[in-house]
């Protein structure tokens, strides 16, 4: 990347952030290019060269949130299932959920904003969960049913998010493995419990 696309990059960066910003106070809808460009320090110009209007600035800045959530996933998300045994595609384990809670509490204001804002289309993240992850591994281990891999994943991702809301509502006290095992629990009652 040259000096002038760095430059354009980190511009839309600023405005990226200024929107998440406003939506910790504001409904999208009371939103103005006026306010993300005093809230970004740039001018409305500078707006214009990057999007035609602030839906646009919306779409990238929650596909610039989805990409930064699969990243820091690592290479686990790019892992062949089809390799990979039943036993081992336990995805209620520190493997998956240090990533994903690592990310939640270094994003903990966009996490926020995405889970509480009508804004955002919050479907989009889990679609790609459901494709890349609960797919091939409910696939192995023979649910293949589309509608039942629909309910079960939405099931799943339902009990993760509010077990990951309040820990984000406690401030992220709590030890990323010590929710790791909440979630262990919740989802697998059978485990023993070492959280007394």
């Amino acid at each position: 990347m040259n000096k002038s696309e760095a430059k354009f990059h980190n511009t839309a960066v600023k405005m990226n952030d200024a929107l998440v910003l406003l939506l910790e106070h504001k409904e999208f809808s009371d939103i103005s290019i006026s306010d993300i460009c005093e809230q970004a320090g740039v001018n409305r110009s500078t707006f214009y060269a990057h999007y035609e209007n602030l839906y646009d600035l919306l779409k990238e800045t929650q596909e610039r949130a989805v990409s930064e959530f699969f990243v820091s996933f690592g290479g686990v998300i790019n892992t062949d299932f089809s390799k990979m045994t039943a036993d081992e595609l336990v995805f209620i384990s520190p493997q998956y959920l240090v990533p994903y809670l690592s990310f939640i509490k270094k994003n903990r204001r966009l996490y926020e904003v995405y889970n509480n804002s009508g804004a955002f289309q919050i479907g989009e993240k889990d679609k790609q969960l459901i494709e890349k992850v609960f797919v091939p591994i409910y696939a192995k281990n023979g649910v293949t049913d589309k509608r039942v891999v629909e309910y079960m994943s939405h099931y799943f991702i339902s009990g993760v998010t509010a077990i990951t809301m309040e820990w984000v509502k406690h401030g992220c006290e709590d030890d990323i493995l010590f929710i790791c095992e909440v979630i262990s629990i919740c989802v697998r009652p059978s485990m023993k419990a070492s959280l007394n």
